[in-house]
């Protein structure tokens, strides 16, 4: 919409819902977008502006003289159309500049809008650059009170930081702190919701349920998972923080799916928006509690909005778009059109609006509008400070006011910050540093109209500015509930906990969801959704209802009660039977008790069991017996089982002790419960099967044992290597139902032996000889199934025992045995006593033991010494601890012919043999388990590394895991499982397989290698080629080519060539003392003879042609004396550099062993001091750069034959090849060092002699015609 004026304001409004977008074909320009669904109240929001403008230029005294217009766009509620009609308010529509100098005012002064957040953040981004104003009537995001990204932004509506705030207090009010929360997909509700949470759990102490976010497209299933979220949660409240536009599809869902039964609670984006106030979704929505915008009035907008009519101008196509919604006409030239479900008229723009009743015409709920009239007169009151401003008081720099005649933007905000004004309803308009406005909201409750539809009602207020207790105020009668039970419904994870208990939060649940625990006996909690419970006092106690402290009662036992008198009774009585006791144990204190089973080691403690001995091994050797066989076949990876009691515990914690430093590692220690759970039985067969371990070693009684391996049977795990204890190594009942699951298994039996006369003796037993031995009977009861005596009725019936029944038994038994020898011990014991020679006793005065009656303490000192062999022709005696000598039989657990299992003998293990002879096994008689056959299993939990290699501990392992690392270099490891390598020996190396050291390979640069015969060619043959030239030089020494290059420094140069060539002789060859010596020095001194020489030629060359000037008589300073003499200073000086470096630090042989060079000792001469070796080669190398100065500057000179050309190129070639000598000298490793010295040495003599001589040569030799003087001294 468009009205023209001397100022125009901009304004932004949501007129449509949607916007269609066209279809991109890319073979054509594309559409423009267009908007559907028509809103009435935005529209009506729209007119507003367009009402206060009116009224405003009406005003006299509201901005005088200026007329005030409006250019309005639809946003159709997408950021790219608001984002575009902004840019086009900013800068105008026209596509050409109306003033070349761009001067006087902008399109607008200001913008009303835009109403969305994330609309309102991208524009005011862009308009805050230009600090153009924009008024917002319904952006309520908090974050657009960041005044330094949005310095120009302020808004009538209050801001998010506060709306959460009411919510958050009407949820206090009514105890509901188990909430949902929906929010949008834009910034409005995104930092609305980041504030409901925070304010949620700081505020209210309360939790969210859950928190879902409406897509921005609509998504269907997205929409349908949220409101499934909404209806499977236990939280009746539910909080939409959302724009109409993203909530009318999340309607629609819970109407299509009966969501009810949910209290709603508004943001004021939706609170009174008419859209939702249907028949349809009054089931649903009925009782929403919301907070609004605050309600005003205008007076005469009513009449202003019917008072409009449709025209033809292009900018007022929005007041076209209203008419043909409101009639259902349009304005099409066409005609009537069909639009699929009627046909529409023409309109005629001659419509009545006072006939229709729609949001547009509604103005009872004026909130919106009244935002944006507040708006518009906030910026008509900033313009009219604006234009009132009085020279010399104005807020600008110099105290200047604003031009009126081209009043910008930026200065407009500089008034509107200030801007403080009452409307016609009584309402303060002014904005805080943020540029927001005072925030105050109605609380709305949706109440059902006679019609069906729902009615919006103010029920009550939030004000900001109210004090703390009266921030929100409600009318709690005028609510209505949509429940059937009409009361305020109840949202919470969890009901309170009454006094008495206690919270206990539940687990993985948020805070608000708990049980309520009873405090313990003898604590309290007085309050209401106590945290913890407190004890009382000392003289306290709890009451029933553990609410408050009481004080105990005072009781006691008396002497009066009938319970006292029988209690003292009978502690009388027990103390004279204790008394009783007391004396009989007083006298057999010290009697002998001789066990024939009880193995457990605690038995061996003298201190606390002083008379108790035993024929059977103590625990302590039957667990040093399973180490010792452990570690005889290499099992380093074990697993242990034992019996939750004394015996298993005991046993296994001795194993463990015995294993300490032995190498035997175990992978896993499990215990049997005595309660024989199966689920934990079957857990420790699953760990067993799943361990490395092949050994399994057992520590349980029969009865434990027998739970295990018959779950083990069951799953059929047959890939172990059972290792028995005493407790089940022999017995046969397990053979009846394991099958050939235990076969293999090995274990410690007691030994046994064939007692003479034992079964005769128990096959003669009957009760008819042994009328008087009830247990006789009730054995044979047991043994023949029978029964003595009269049958007993609720017994099965039993024949009747006659006592002539036949008994076969097998003597031979572990147990047996032992039981013989504990009565043999006794009866030895007892015979000594008799033996006993008067005089001769233990006893003190040699006194010998009472016979009549036997002392149990005598008796007990003869039972310890006592000492016998039985009838098979064991020695039986006692240690110190009474315990006897410790032997056992190893069994094998065979299959025999006819598939039973037997229990074969295949060694035995005796501990009064020594700690190396205990143990013996026949290995070619055992059949191992877990299918290992002949071989003897491996159960490691890694391989042994073999020599080479040392072993490194895997980390968070025991010992016996690691991995093989090969020795470092220069180490070895001649053993197998070596735990570290041992360094060689100095000129030793390691093998390949760094298993031995062997001697190192000498090696130096010698005359033999390969290397060192073409370096001494090289040398030789350059030798001989400078011995050539110089014979040349001699037999021509007459002719004018060498005179005139000085002959004297041309032989020279030559001797000195023939040493440089042959020092590097001495390079080559063992070193020595003097070699190293010798060949340091003479290439020192020999290359400065050289180099000398090549300076006083190039001297020469460069004076002789300067001397050529008239008056020059420098030659004579240059004559052949003067040369000679420099020659020798300057070697003079190398001279006594070598003096001092022999003297003081000379080069002598060296070696250089193992690291990158492995075997080899490479035989070196050092250079003795660094420092020396680098000034023999600075002095050398200073020399070489004058002479490739000089010589360059004298390239040019005139002559026929100029030396110094070729001595250029001779010094430049010197200088390259000893420049790149130094990084090759550094990097070349062993006798290649030396290779290089030498190299760079015949290099730079090969470049002297070539370049300087070569020239030379060709003349005298070739070109004779040209050897002349007149040749010479030509130009």
């Amino acid at each position: 919409m468009y009205q023209d004026g001397d100022l125009i304001l901009g304004g932004l409004f949501e007129v449509h819902f949607l916007t269609v977008f066209p279809e991109l074909s890319f073979t054509s320009e594309p559409e423009q977008p267009y908007c559907e669904q028509f809103d009435m109240a935005s529209f009506q929001q729209a007119q507003t502006m367009a009402f206060a403008i009116d009224e405003i230029n009406r005003n006299p005294k509201l901005l005088p003289n200026i007329t005030l217009g409006y250019h309005m766009y639809d946003n159709c509620v997408k950021l790219a159309v608001a984002f575009r009609a902004a840019m086009a308010l900013l800068s105008g529509t026209d596509e050409a500049a109306s003033s070349v100098d761009c001067t006087g005012s902008p399109p607008v002064i200001g913008i009303v809008g835009d109403p969305g957040s994330t609309h309102s953040i991208a524009i005011s981004s862009v308009l805050g650059l230009f600090r153009v104003p924009m008024v917002s009537y319904f952006a309520t995001c908090s974050c657009l009170s960041d005044r330094r990204q949005y310095p120009s932004f302020f808004r009538t509506i209050p801001s998010d930081a506060f709306q959460v705030y009411a919510i958050v207090q009407i949820l206090k009010r009514f105890g509901w702190t188990w909430v949902g929360l929906v929010y949008s997909d834009d910034d409005y509700g995104i930092h609305a919701a980041h504030a409901f949470h925070q304010d949620v759990q700081g505020q209210l102490s309360g939790c969210v349920a859950y928190s879902e976010m409406l897509p921005r497209d609509n998504n269907r299933k997205d929409v349908g998972r949220i409101v499934e979220a909404i209806k499977a949660s236990t939280a009746r409240v539910v909080v939409v923080i959302s724009t109409e536009a993203y909530l009318l599809p999340l309607m629609d869902e819970v109407a299509l799916r009966n969501v009810t039964g949910r209290q709603w609670i508004a943001s004021e984006a939706w609170a009174t928006s008419p859209v939702f106030l249907t028949p349809r979704l009054l089931p649903y929505l009925g009782g929403t509690l919301g907070i609004a915008i605050r309600r005003g009035e205008i007076q005469g907008l009513r009449d202003f909005l019917l008072r409009l009519q449709p025209d033809r101008h292009p900018k007022n196509n929005m007041v076209r778009n209203f008419w043909e919604e409101m009639f259902g006409c349009t304005f099409d030239s066409g005609g009537i059109q069909a639009d699929g479900e009627g046909e529409k008229k023409v309109c005629t723009g001659e419509e009545n609006l006072r006939n229709t009743d729609t949001a547009y015409t509604d103005i009872s709920e004026l909130r919106a509008s009244y935002n944006v009239y507040k708006a518009v007169y906030a910026l008509a009151h900033a313009l009219h400070d604006l234009t009132t401003c009085e020279d010399g008081k104005g807020p600008f720099s110099g105290h200047i006011c604003a031009s009126l005649g081209n009043i910008q933007p930026w200065q407009v905000v500089d008034y509107l910050q200030k801007v403080n004004f009452t409307t016609g309803f009584g309402d303060h308009v002014s904005f805080d540093k943020d540029g927001n406005a005072l925030a105050i909201y109605d609380v709305m409750n949706w109440q059902p109209n006679p019609e069906g539809s729902i009615k919006v009602h103010t029920v009550g207020m939030v004000d900001e500015a109210a004090q703390a207790d009266y921030v929100l105020t409600l009318d709690e009668d005028a609510l209505f509930w949509n429940f059937d039970s009409h009361k305020v419904p109840r949202s919470v994870c969890s009901e309170i906990c009454p006094p008495g208990t206690r919270r206990a939060r539940r687990k993985g649940l948020p805070i608000c969801c708990f049980d309520c625990l009873p405090c313990a006996d003898g604590e309290i909690s007085n309050v209401t959704d106590s945290t913890e419970c407190t004890a009382c006092p000392e003289e306290f106690w709890s009451s029933p209802e553990k609410d408050r402290c009481i004080p105990k009662e005072v009781e006691f036992l008396s002497y009066e009660e009938p319970l006292g008198i029988s209690l003292t009774t009978a502690s009388l009585f027990g103390s004279c039977f204790c008394a009783g006791v007391l004396g009989i144990f007083v006298r057999h204190q010290h009697t002998p008790v001789v066990s024939y089973f009880a193995s457990c080691a605690c038995l061996s403690d003298h201190t606390r069991y002083p008379t108790f001995l035993r024929t059977v091994p103590s625990n302590a050797f039957q667990a040093k017996a399973m180490a010792r066989l452990l570690r005889m076949m290499g099992w380093s990876w074990v697993g242990i089982v034992y019996g939750d009691d004394a015996y298993g515990e005991s046993g296994m914690q001795l194993l463990l002790k015995e294993l300490e430093g032995s190498g035997v590692c175990v992978d896993y220690i499990e215990a049997i419960p005595k309660s024989y759970a199966l689920s934990r039985i079957r857990r420790i067969v699953e760990r067993i099967q799943s361990s490395k371990a092949r050994v399994v070693v057992t520590f349980s009684i029969s009865p434990d044992t027998e739970v295990l391996l018959r779950e083990v049977v069951r799953q059929n795990v047959t890939d172990r290597q059972w290792i028995a204890t005493t407790a089940w190594s022999t017995s046969s009942y397990y053979t009846t139902w394991s099958g050939i699951t235990l076969a293999g298994t090995i274990g410690l039996a007691l030994r046994s032996a064939d007692i003479q006369g034992l079964s005769s003796y128990l096959n003669q037993l009957s009760p008819e000889k042994h009328p008087k031995e009830p247990l006789v009977q009730r054995v044979w009861e047991e043994v023949f199934g029978c029964k003595f005596g009269d049958e007993n009725q609720s017994e099965p019936l039993k024949p009747q025992c006659t006592g002539l029944e036949k008994v076969e038994v097998l003597a031979e038994s572990d147990v047996n045995y032992n039981v013989y020898k504990a009565v043999y011990a006794i009866a030895h014991a007892i015979q000594n006593m008799l033996d006993c020679q008067p005089g001769k006793g233990p006893f003190e005065n040699g006194e010998c033991p009472e016979i009549k009656p036997i002392q149990p303490k005598q008796l007990l000192h003869y039972l310890k010494a006592v000492e016998f062999t039985t009838p098979v022709g064991e020695q039986v005696n006692f240690d110190n601890n009474g315990d006897p000598s410790a032997s056992y039989d190893i069994i094998n657990w065979h299959i025999g012919s006819e598939g039973k299992m037997e229990f074969v003998k295949v060694g035995y293990f005796d501990a009064a043999r020594g700690p190396e002879q205990d143990l013996q096994l026949d290995l070619k008689n055992i059949v191992w388990g877990g299918g290992w056959g002949d071989k003897v299993p491996v159960s490691v939990c890694s391989e042994s590394c073999p020599p080479g290699t040392r072993k490194a501990l895997q980390k968070g392992k025991p010992i016996c895991c690691y991995d093989c690392i090969p020795c470092a270099k220069g180490e070895i490891s001649n053993a197998t499982d070596s735990s570290e390598c041992t360094k060689c020996p100095e000129r030793l190396w390691p093998n390949t397989d760094q298993t031995v050291c062997v001697p190192m390979l000498v090696e130096f640069l010698s005359f033999q290698d390969n290397m060192g015969i073409i370096l001494s060619v090289l040398s030789v043959a350059g030798a001989a080629l400078t011995g050539t030239v110089l014979a040349a030089f001699f037999r021509f020494r007459d002719t004018p080519l060498v005179r005139a290059n000085n002959s004297e420094l041309s032989f020279l140069l030559l001797l000195s060539l023939k040493l440089c060539f042959l020092c590097a002789l001495a390079f080559i060859g063992r070193p020595a003392p003097w070699s190293c010596m010798l060949r340091h020095t003479l290439f020192g001194i020999s290359f400065v003879v050289c180099l000398a020489c090549v300076l006083s030629k190039t001297v020469v060359v460069l004076v002789a042609f300067r001397a050529t000037l008239p008056g020059s008589n420098i030659m004579r300073y240059f004559n052949p004396v003067q040369q000679r003499a420099g020659i020798f200073f300057c070697t003079l000086v190398q001279v006594g550099i070598c003096v001092l470096w022999v003297t003081l630090a000379p080069p002598l042989p060296t070696e250089n062993a193992g690291g990158e060079l492995g075997a080899r000792v490479v035989l070196l001469c050092a250079v003795g001091s660094m420092a020396a070796f680098s000034l023999v080669l600075g002095y050398i190398g200073l020399l070489a750069a004058i002479c490739f100065l000089l010589a360059f500057f004298a390239r040019k000179l005139p002559d026929n034959f100029n030396e110094a050309k070729f001595i250029t190129f001779s010094m430049l070639i010197f200088c390259a090849v000893w420049i790149a000598f130094v990084p090759a000298y550094v990097s070349s490793p062993g006798k290649y060092t030396v290779a290089v010295e030498i190299f760079a040495i015949l290099a730079s003599s090969y470049g002297l002699l070539v370049c300087i001589f070569a020239p030379k040569c060709y003349i005298i030799l070739l070109r004779p015609e040209r050897n002349t003087k007149k040749n010479m001294m030509a130009k």
